[in-house]
């Protein structure tokens, strides 16, 4: 008899289990790119360790019939025994095509859609910082709106979960951001909404001035070629996103920027050229002098301006701030417009008066709401309640862009 309860009891413990892994990993499935966007797609979730298998099924919604299998792997997460993270990259996609896709052995779809190939109308994504610093309530009420403006994507500026408050990491505010990102960022449709983050000083152990190894839990969870923790995701020949660090697991000078050199000047011929990092060059709340800041506005700026980088996008300072245009440091029409500055969730901070390349500047919590047409970039500032609280709008000078280089642009690495 005993043995029979035995038996029954770790029957019903591990059906009991299974139904928490299986809960676990839908409700963590969240989408990004590793690679291009008109041509793949990167799936992620986090079970418990028990559940190793990273198998996706997926179809073309445009055709009917065979369901494609997908094997990834299931990674150790950093720092937490008790969960994997599993990785599948889908390749060889078709652009601008909507997927269906399963977790298996889970029966529930989910489906997503790949980049155009050309910017024939418009584009329309979001971006944001600084997101999950107080509750998670206030920033499941901000996704909710962002989603709700139908974007291709989220530009996340860093300080995504603030995992990192102390010497330890706390991985809990990392699940916990993940199941809410699955959960509120869907397109109304039902589109899952990718994610394209930039690293803060809350996602890395120590903050700044640290390496790629200080950096595992983020890098697990956003994963780019190689070890390094900057990148370009590039949609053909109009838009290349620069997703940088600002000094937190790599230097800003040095590698960094011989690189952002290198791949500026080899997408010259690129429509829409915008970064991503979150330090600011110009802070709306912290001291111009910074460090930080400083050095950015000595070896990333002049870079910006010379290669034509339109817009950055900043972070760190909890406000909504929009600079004039700048050039050498001055107002000037044919300069480089830099927006943020990062107050998706966390508790905004007072602007600061005295900065004269400020155009705009609010205390507020709030998403950009971004849309790219072959000639214009138009940025709107949406609070969370969904109110529109600044509009800016620029036109791109076709004229000045180079002719493609007659060699492969270098792919991330």
């Amino acid at each position: 008899m005993f043995r029979l309860f035995s038996i029954l009891s770790f029957v019903l413990y591990s059906l009991c289990l299974l139904s928490c892994e299986s809960s676990l990993a839908q409700k963590t499935i969240y989408l990004t790119w590793q690679h291009s966007p008109l041509t793949t797609m990167t799936i992620q979730w986090i079970s418990s360790f028990e559940e190793k298998q990273s198998l996706v099924t997926y179809r073309s919604c445009q055709a009917e019939g065979t369901w494609l299998n997908a094997m990834g792997e299931a990674l150790p997460f950093p720092q937490a025994s008790q969960y994997l993270i599993h990785r599948v990259e889908l390749q060889n996609l078709s652009p601008k095509t909507e997927y269906l896709f399963k977790l298996l052995p889970y029966k529930e779809e989910y489906h997503f859609t790949t980049a155009p190939s050309h910017l024939e109308k418009e584009l329309h994504f979001v971006v944001g910082g600084d997101m999950y610093h107080d509750e998670i309530e206030i920033v499941t009420k901000i996704c909710q709106k962002a989603a709700a403006t139908n974007p291709t994507f989220a530009l996340v500026g860093g300080d995504i979960a603030y995992a990192v408050r102390s010497p330890i990491q706390e991985i809990e505010r990392w699940v916990d951001w993940v199941k809410m990102w699955h959960a509120t960022m869907v397109s109304p449709e039902g589109r899952l909404i990718p994610v394209i983050p930039a690293i803060g000083n809350h996602d890395v152990v120590g903050q700044f001035d640290q390496t790629p190894a200080q950096a595992a839990v983020f890098s697990t969870l956003f994963p780019m070629p190689g070890e390094r923790i900057y990148n370009v995701l590039d949609f053909d020949s109009y838009l290349s996103v620069f997703i940088l660090d600002s000094g937190h697991a790599n230097p800003i000078a040095g590698q960094q920027t011989n690189w952002l050199k290198a791949s500026l000047e080899q997408r010259r011929h690129v429509i829409h050229r915008l970064a991503l990092y979150h330090v600011p060059a110009y802070p709306s709340v912290r001291d111009f002098q910074n460090g930080y800041s400083t050095t950015i506005r000595y070896f990333w700026v002049p870079l910006f301006e010379r290669e034509g980088i339109q817009v950055a996008f900043e972070h760190h300072d909890h406000t909504y701030k929009r600079t004039h245009p700048l050039l050498n440091h001055r107002i000037d029409p044919q300069g480089v417009l830099y927006l943020g500055d990062g107050s998706w969730g966390a508790k905004p901070r007072a602007c600061s008066e005295d900065r004269p390349y400020l155009a705009k500047c609010l205390s507020i919590r709030h998403f950009i709401a971004v849309t790219l047409s072959p000639s214009q970039q138009r940025f709107r500032c949406v609070n969370e309640e969904g109110q529109v609280l600044d509009e800016y709008v620029q036109s791109i000078n076709r004229s000045s862009l180079k002719v493609a280089p007659n060699v492969d642009s270098p792919k991330p690495n």
